[in-house]
């Protein structure tokens, strides 16, 4: 019965020792630990404020499918110039603060036409930039802490203008990406 007892003690002593090894190397583990960095960066909250809007000035009721575009550098052109009496056209001229040197989309979007005409081909530029669409998904830029954003459009009539005003909108996104 000894050598039973002595042997049974082994076999139980060898699980025991495969134990301790196991915790010990866990804790070797547990040693060595890797920092990771947290990246950020705060940026200013973007500002964009109108200071002139979107202007095709006075246009004959005459217009039926012809087309007038401003420019974002005002200029006019199309189909339908022969249709402009008088007013201002002028691109709209907005100025957008953000934090400088960060990427950012220019948007124009939620547009409403109003009667008479339909509003679209936004162009937009944006510091000393170029002219870039910016409907459909809007284009990328970098941003500058002050800078002046430029839209033009195109607006395309309908056959059934009237007299009268009949302005519209659209709504102008800028975000940091």
């Amino acid at each position: 019965m000894a050598r039973t007892s002595t042997c049974m003690k082994g076999l139980l002593a060898l699980p025991g020792s495969a134990l301790i090894g196991l915790v010990l190397a866990t804790g070797a583990d547990a040693a060595n630990p890797e920092p990771v960095t947290v990246g950020m960066d705060f940026v200013a909250l973007i500002t964009i404020t109108e200071n002139g809007s979107l202007r095709f000035g006075l246009l004959d009721q005459a217009l039926n499918t012809e087309t007038i575009i401003i420019a974002p550098n005002s200029s006019v052109s199309g189909t339908g110039t022969g249709l402009i009496l008088g007013g201002t056209q002028a691109a709209a001229n907005l100025t957008v603060t953000a934090s400088a040197s960060q990427s950012i989309t220019i948007l124009v979007d939620t547009i409403v036409s109003g009667a008479g005409y339909a509003l679209g081909t936004f162009m937009c530029k944006y510091g000393t930039g170029t002219d870039t669409a910016c409907d459909g998904s809007g284009y990328s830029e970098t941003s500058a802490a002050s800078a002046t954003l430029l839209i033009g459009a195109t607006l395309t009539g309908d056959n059934t203008a009237v007299a009268g005003t009949a302005d519209g909108s659209f709504n102008v996104t800028v975000a940091y990406q």
